[in-house]
């Protein structure tokens, strides 16, 4: 059967270090705001959802300066957003006490559509873990996997959403029991040699896994 690039795409992602379905989450999400400030930045759909969501949350939004020439497109899509902000917090003298005018602006102010790229982000994360749970008896991807740090939790619980296949949940749940588990030796071994007694062990590949250990329990920094 032919594979598909999010195939490719983990067998690459696992190569690096943290959970791989987050790395191909962040290089999308780097990839959308990309097209949209190069491609689409004066596209009308484009642009109404931008104001509707009230531009991009925190996370994403600051992956658009990141790289030359963005500039431009970022004034003129963050124009949209003021201009929309100034145009609602318009009050008018109406009698009511500053109580229920900051309701009503706060009311308005509220986004009426999610963030862009996170909804893309979580599309194209449900075709990587699809991906995964079918090809994850695969010789390749398999060995890759297993070369991975495994998947961050919140990415192996989307995981356990999405399977239905009772071989692909038995190999999911044994390579996440594995990578937790040598995690948390990497954890304890680390805490030891923090003992003035181990110091002059010096550190290993335990000695970064405090730092790895965030990625896999709370999900890759920049991702969400």
């Amino acid at each position: 059967m032919q594979k598909d690039t999010s195939y490719f795409d983990l067998i690459e992602a696992s190569s690096e270090s943290g959970c791989p379905v987050c790395r191909i989450s962040l290089e999308l999400a780097r990839h959308y705001v990309d097209s949209i400030l190069y491609e689409y930045v004066n596209d009308p759909g484009v642009r109404a959802e931008f104001r509707q969501a009230r531009g991009y949350c925190t996370e994403h939004a600051w992956l658009m300066p990141e790289g030359h020439g963005r500039g431009l497109g970022i004034a003129i899509i963050q124009r949209d957003v003021v201009e929309t902000v100034l145009d609602l917090t318009q009050v008018l003298p109406d009698g009511r006490n500053a109580r229920q005018i900051g309701q009503e602006l706060l009311k308005r102010l509220r986004p009426t559509v999610e963030c862009p790229v996170c909804a893309h982000r979580r599309a194209m994360e449900d075709i990587a873990l699809h991906a995964l749970l079918e090809n994850i008896a695969t010789p390749d991807l398999s060995a890759a996997l297993d070369r991975s740090s495994g998947l961050c939790l919140v990415h192996f619980s989307r995981a356990l959403e999405l399977v239905d296949e009772a071989q692909a949940l038995s190999q999911l749940v044994a390579l996440e029991q594995r990578k937790l588990s040598e995690l948390r030796d990497d954890l304890a071994e680390f805490i030891r040699k923090n003992d003035y007694r181990f110091r002059d062990e010096g550190f290993g590949k335990e000695g970064d896994s405090w730092r790895r250990a965030i990625g896999i329990v709370s999900g890759e920094r920049g991702v969400r």
